[in-house]
């Protein structure tokens, strides 16, 4: 059983415990030798590692994606934590343990489907509630959007992150037709529900979080176009304007071509999508920011939000 994870680690502890690797790289010393630096992964975060000697025989075995037993003392590089490494191998797999290595959403899932079971029956568009009771009747794909993550490590990265950002999603969407007469209600309701419906393939969660090899290859937009367009096909009669609008929605949901979409939204309901698909994720990095430097006023600079995040004390 794991008992050591990497952020409750203080610089001097011994190390001598099973993590992921999420990436391995050789690189070369001023005297010419080489030694190796990695990434460390636990359900607690993430670290670096390096290991200076003896590294011919970690090579032999060690690869990213996988599960080691490190030796090593847990010390700090510019002020931040490192792990140097001594001794590396492949775990022995019947000590992996899934819930050491991925955390799942805080809300109850039970409830958070039952939500989302709920702004799917308020769909009153009889060719998009068929749609929706074509996924959402299947079990075995209720299943599978239950437990994915929303992603593998930038927001709601977590077993059921993919239905909490879509019930927090739908939850902001419902007051938006009022305040905005022209939007559609049911098409941007299920706009949302179906977003990042290729997500329920893109990602594996075995024991750790991973992409798919067509999670790699081909990515959920593009998964998610082709799920959603092979079920509207066996929907007879639905219309092709219809049809259209909803498959933009998907393609355009990150908003900009940089950011992973082929298109950016063309209309209103596709635009809302893409903004509260943005926001929900970037709150969700806040919090988690917050979350992980407890005890500071200000974190180190978020690559994702392109800051440094402030932490307050509860206002009251």
């Amino acid at each position: 059983m794991k008992t050591q994870f990497l952020k409750t680690l203080k610089p001097g502890s011994q190390v001598d415990d099973i993590f992921f690797i999420t990436r391995r790289d050789v690189k070369e010393r001023r005297d010419g030798a080489s030694f190796l630096t990695f990434e460390f992964q636990d359900k607690s975060g993430r670290v670096a590692g390096i290991m200076w000697d003896r590294i011919d025989d970690a090579l032999r075995c060690v690869e990213p994606g996988g599960f080691y037993r490190v030796v090593g003392k847990m010390g700090d590089y510019q002020g931040k934590p490192q792990l140097t490494v001594t001794v590396i191998y492949p775990a022995d797999p019947a000590e992996v343990n899934r819930e050491d290595f991925i955390t799942a959403t805080k809300y109850d899932r039970k409830e958070l489907m039952a939500e989302l079971q709920g702004c799917v029956a308020e769909v009153k568009n009889k060719h998009l509630a068929k749609l929706l009771a074509a996924f959402f009747e299947d079990m075995d794909f209720v299943k599978k959007f239950s437990d994915a993550p929303a992603a593998a490590q930038v927001h709601h990265a977590c077993i059921g992150g993919l239905l909490e950002h879509t019930v927090f999603m739908c939850r902001l969407a419902r007051t938006v037709p009022d305040t905005y007469e022209e939007v559609n209600r049911d098409l941007l309701m299920t706009g949302i529900i179906l977003h990042d419906v290729g997500k329920t393939d893109e990602y594996s969660y075995d024991k750790s979080i991973d992409h798919t090899w067509d999670g790699r290859l081909l990515g959920h937009i593009v998964m998610g176009y082709e799920m959603v367009r092979s079920r509207i096909d066996e929907i007879k009669g639905f219309p092709e304007e219809l049809r259209r609008l909803l498959l933009h929605i998907i393609l355009s949901h990150h908003g900009q071509l940089e950011f992973g979409s082929p298109k950016s939204p063309k209309f209103v309901e596709a635009l809302i999508v893409h903004f509260l698909d943005n926001l929900d994720a970037r709150v969700a990095m806040f919090r988690d920011a917050v979350a992980d430097n407890q005890g500071t006023k200000w974190t180190d600079f978020h690559k994702y939000l392109e800051t440094n995040v402030y932490i307050y004390d509860p206002l009251e």
